[in-house]
């Protein structure tokens, strides 16, 4: 009975830390945070589990997680430069139909996901874009040259890209 309420306590905290993040930096975050998020439930394991039966440390140590998710946060809302310090900024990969090789090479992209983003946007041709941009989010956004809306494609998993 004792795991039962363990995992309920546990269960309640986590829910309570993602409810003071709010919307925002749930729907929004970045690599880094997720991965640091995914410690978490190595916090608890142990505690869980009872290979140590006191809570105190994952609590402390899940706390402070969040707290930094949190407050990152906040300080990218507020400073401009700091923002800039920790999000990744968009690179251009192609201009004028042109393809751009020395942004391809510092951000490891394949000129077949370039392609691959023009498919997905209704693009045959490299003529037709005007410009591709690697966003921060590790999304190819392709605006045509016809003036046409601008598509988004997430890159596949395993490429290459720099967040």
């Amino acid at each position: 009975m004792e795991t039962v309420i363990r995992v309920v306590f546990v269960y309640i905290f986590v829910w309570a830390c993602f409810r003071l993040l709010g919307k925002r930096e749930l729907s929004q975050m970045a690599p880094f945070e997720l991965v640091m998020l995914l410690f978490v439930p190595q916090f608890f394991s142990r505690a869980l589990t009872r290979q140590d039966y006191s809570m105190t440390n994952a609590i402390a140590a899940s706390t402070t997680l969040f707290s930094l998710v949190m407050l990152t946060s906040i300080l990218s809302f507020r400073f401009g430069g700091f923002r800039r310090f920790m999000e990744a900024r968009p690179t251009v990969l192609v201009k004028h139909g042109e393809i751009i090789p020395e942004s391809l090479g510092h951000e490891r992209i394949a000129a077949d996901e370039i392609f691959s983003a023009m498919h997905k946007a209704g693009l045959e041709r490299l003529d037709q874009v005007q410009w591709a941009i690697l966003e921060g989010d590790g999304k190819i956004a392709i605006i045509r040259s016809d003036g046409g809306q601008v598509q988004r494609a997430a890159l596949e998993a395993g490429t290459g890209a720099r967040q």
